[in-house]
């Protein structure tokens, strides 16, 4: 089934779209300021033979080379009650066409075309014509493996008290589908976490995560405003960490996503990035005013890690660049990350991860081994996670007074 996205802004509803609509409620008692609540569209009760039915959301621009791929490792889910929404960002290629025959062999399959608007603009398209109880993002270029689903709704299902947000670990894989690095987050990194997202970035990959259907719209979306200051890149780290300041998130530490990395052009995605990932956490300083300076400050420092990316790519200039535009704003900071990334990519001890090589369909998802993702040390760490649950009351106690 294929449909043409509206003429009007997808990523914010009119104000006719809004009349005789039900109000959101807040989430576990929590708001934020500068967070604006979406509407809730009907959500069907869940069917106990089936499970919930999740919604997938896929942004495809001129992505023929690999929708197949993403498609088929979508399909495959163990979990099998999803709606699959494909929005074709204004592709100019056979994108279209093969979404059109992939649907054809599966009714949860429909295509969503518009003018190119933008990820976070695709994204949200669908997200409002969603049906699910849950959402699920994935580019398309990326893989899931078959138990993406059912493992993420296990970790809902199972928590007395149900996270805002479930994220699983992910491997590295190239354009052969192969894997050449994994990322397995630390099964520790769960409850209110927003200080320690802010300063690590630990659930980086928009693939990885899970998030309840109206705590998605609750916080907008994906915000396009990045795309218009001409800093798109970060609208997954905005939206999440967005998602972090309004509650819980939990882990499922896993490798069950497939994350696609590209040679071409990386010097100058790499530095949107950089300024994407600044420019969020402003935001969200600004959005949360509870939250400590030398959290935003540490988490600004943070985007240093990518100079590591160009200098491995022999971007020898773009990386002097990048770190002096991070650094002559916080000189301290930035060259004390630079010297904790030094020490801890030549002192930390990694064990090889057995599926490098193999194909990410093919690869065991729970023998992703990782050292300490964390850069920092058991006293900062103990700082973060006293900030996280300082930060979380003092949200409370402005909700309830």
């Amino acid at each position: 089934m294929t449909i043409d996205a509206d003429k009007p802004d997808l990523t914010r509803p009119t104000a006719e779209g809004l009349r005789g609509r039900t109000r959101t409620r807040p989430l576990d008692g929590l708001t934020v300021k500068g967070l604006r609540g979406q509407p809730v569209r009907d959500i069907p009760p869940a069917d106990p033979a089936a499970g919930p039915l999740v919604t997938v959301i896929v942004p495809a621009y001129n992505a023929s080379r690999t929708i197949v791929e993403t498609l088929s490792s979508i399909r495959a889910q163990t979990h099998r009650h999803l709606e699959i929404l494909v929005v074709d960002d204004g592709s100019v290629d056979r994108t279209a066409a093969l979404v059109k025959a992939e649907a054809q062999a599966d009714p949860r399959l429909r295509l969503i075309r518009q003018p190119n608007g933008g990820v976070a603009h695709a994204r949200n398209a669908a997200l409002w014509q969603a049906k699910g109880a849950f959402v699920a993002w994935i580019d398309a270029d990326d893989l899931w493996h078959p138990e993406k689903i059912a493992r993420q709704l296990a970790v809902f299902e199972r928590e007395e008290q149900r996270p805002l947000l479930v994220y699983t670990g992910y491997r590295l894989i190239d354009a052969s589908s192969r894997v050449v690095e994994n990322h397995r987050p630390l099964t520790d990194v769960s409850g209110h976490t927003l200080c320690t997202q802010i300063a690590t970035n630990f659930f980086s990959n928009v693939s990885s995560i899970m998030v309840p259907t109206e705590v998605a719209r609750a916080v907008g979306g994906h915000d396009p405003q990045l795309r218009r200051a001409g800093l798109e890149g970060a609208e997954d780290l905005l939206m999440q960490l967005r998602l972090a300041a309004r509650g819980a998130v939990s882990c499922c530490p896993s490798a069950l996503v497939g994350y696609r990395m590209h040679d071409g052009n990386m010097s100058l995605q790499v530095a949107r990035t950089a300024g994407s990932n600044i420019r969020a956490i402003d935001l969200v300083a600004a959005e949360v005013p509870d939250l400590p300076h030398w959290v935003s400050r540490l988490g600004r420092a943070r985007v240093v890690g990518y100079v590591f990316f160009l200098l491995r790519g022999g971007h020898v200039r773009q990386a002097l660049t990048l770190f002096w535009q991070i650094a002559w704003r916080q000189p301290v900071e930035t060259l004390v990350m630079m010297f904790r990334i030094i020490a801890h990519l030549a002192f930390s001890r990694q064990v090889g991860d057995p599926a490098l090589g193999q194909r990410f369909a093919q690869a065991n998802p729970d023998s992703a081994i990782w050292g300490d993702l964390m850069l920092f040390g058991k006293r900062m760490r103990r700082r973060l996670r006293q900030a996280d649950a300082a930060v979380a009351v003092r949200t409370k106690v402005k909700v309830n007074a």
